[in-house]
């Protein structure tokens, strides 16, 4: 049965002082800090995270965007929304061009010697037309002056591209130059520069570094708009990479053979969901917080720390503030968008239509870095909102030990279309733990999770929204230079 507002008015009022050992406050701001940690306490002592995490990886299993198994998904997650009694619970649609699903790959070096290759394929990357071979070329290029040195060479040729990281430290025109870190999205328009490059001077494949050790791949997307890569395109393992980076340094001539087969595409563009659900506001309903993670997840794994972690906080969030009936003054809405790998489709397509709501989004929260703890809460710049929410959340930050919150922008989730669009978007900024290690390949599975990490995501995010809404109003907009339009539009 829900505790009803009254009941935990009067806890807060006699038990704060006894409990938490502050001074005197007023009744309202006992009221606040005392439903934070009952929300805390709740999660600690009754998180049902390692359960619905177990079942999303181990018996829905991998959710790449478009496939059968992220649209169970969709419906199990709303199941657990209506479960936990929360209102409106629905699957919003977006479409996408064509859903992928992934075949084979062989490759292996056919000269000076004949050594395998493990391989797979990049997502949305087109088959070959059977075995093909040809000379390996290192292509090392960081912006169309660079490519253009390569051209009339590839013809025929199987390109391998180093690192992004090493593209960034190494140049074939000046080695020795400083050069600046590019943008996510710089990097992106790059990629898809020299996709349509090699493809016009006859590249017959391409392979892509994986950057993990022991045999892991990374794993990404040959296509930002759901559409078949230009060349077919695979990832090398890393023991694969390394042969013949070093084949490259010491021999002239070097000839791969390479088959993708099997990698099948819809014949027609496929509805795909994001879930939502609502705790209504009891005071400003039309106003709301945002919660968010993505449900969809690469296909090598089970998706469990990229973002299945962060499925089961937003879940976990909403289960604590509802069975506590902790009615808030502003609508929480809690959303598991689909899309994120390929470029934060899903959350852009939520922001394009709500867009005549977003003046009503006091804040979003999203949680996407694995299992790790939450250090702190990413602000992306957004000074005019940094005394705001440290005041709002000083609570929590006593209670579980945050450190001060942060400037930094970070744009490569699900909060970064609210914050072009004009709404604060926040990141949570977690201990790495093994995400980096194992996010978008094969190792990403339920046994990489520590369920204290993830136990304190679900109570970073429950008493933030709770807080957030009980504002006496909304959260500061972020200055114009940090919200200035989705740059992905000109990508797709």
């Amino acid at each position: 049965m829900k505790l009803n507002r009254l009941l935990v008015l009067t806890i807060a009022f006699l038990t704060s002082a006894f409990f938490l050992g502050l001074r005197p406050r007023a009744q309202e701001n006992t009221a606040l800090v005392e439903a934070d940690r009952l929300l805390l306490t709740e999660i600690a002592e009754n998180s049902e995270q390692m359960e619905n995490l177990r079942y999303l990886t181990d018996m829905i299993g991998p959710r790449l965007t478009g496939s059968e198994e992220l649209k169970r998904a969709n419906e199990w997650t709303a199941e657990r929304f209506r479960a936990y009694g929360l209102a409106n619970v629905h699957l919003e649609p977006w479409t996408i061009a064509h859903s992928w699903r992934r075949g084979t790959v062989h490759a292996r070096v056919v000269a000076p010697s004949t050594l395998p290759l493990t391989a797979e394929a990049a997502g949305w990357s087109p088959n070959t037309p059977g075995p093909v071979q040809g000379r390996l070329v290192a292509v090392r290029a960081r912006n169309k002056e660079e490519l253009e040195t390569y051209r009339g060479k590839l013809r025929g040729a199987i390109v391998i591209t180093p690192q992004a990281r090493d593209a960034e430290r190494k140049s074939p025109l000046h080695p020795r130059a400083s050069r600046p870190r590019r943008t996510i999205l710089e990097l992106l328009k790059f990629r898809r520069e020299s996709y349509t490059f090699f493809k016009e001077e006859g590249v017959v494949a391409i392979l892509r570094n994986s950057n993990k050790k022991f045999g892991l791949y990374t794993m990404s997307t040959v296509s930002l708009d759901y559409r078949p890569g230009p060349v077919p395109t695979a990832y090398l393992a890393p023991e694969s990479r390394n042969l013949l980076w070093r084949l490259l340094e010491k021999e002239k001539d070097i000839e791969v053979e390479v088959n993708i087969e099997g990698c099948v595409y819809s014949d027609r563009p496929v509805e795909v969901y994001n879930t939502v659900a609502e705790i209504p506001g009891r005071e400003k309903p039309d106003e709301v917080v945002i919660l968010g993670a993505h449900l969809d997840s690469w296909d090598l794994g089970t998706g469990a720390t990229d973002n299945g972690t962060g499925v089961s906080v937003v879940l976990e969030a909403a289960r604590a503030l509802s069975k506590l009936g902790l009615e808030p003054r502003r609508t929480i809405r809690f959303i598991l968008f689909s899309g994120e790998e390929q470029g934060l489709h899903g959350s852009r397509a939520y922001v394009k239509a709500h867009q005549d709501e977003l003046d009503k989004v006091s804040a979003v929260l999203i949680h996407d870095a694995g299992t790790g703890r939450v250090e702190t809460i990413m602000l992306n710049g957004n000074t005019q909102a940094y005394e705001v929410v440290n005041q709002a959340l000083e609570p929590l930050r006593q209670m579980i030990g945050l450190e001060d919150f942060k400037l930094v922008r970070f744009n490569a989730s699900d909060h970064a279309p609210f914050q072009w669009a004009g709404v604060p978007g926040f990141f949570c900024s977690q201990e790495r733990a093994t995400y980096r290690q194992t996010h978008h390949s094969q190792a990403d599975t339920f046994d990489k999770v520590q369920r204290d990490g993830i136990v304190n995501g679900a109570q970073v995010l429950a008493v933030f929204a709770y807080n957030i809404a009980e504002l006496d109003d909304l959260v500061p907009r972020p200055a114009p230079s940090s919200s200035s339009g989705d740059p992905f539009r000109a990508l797709n």
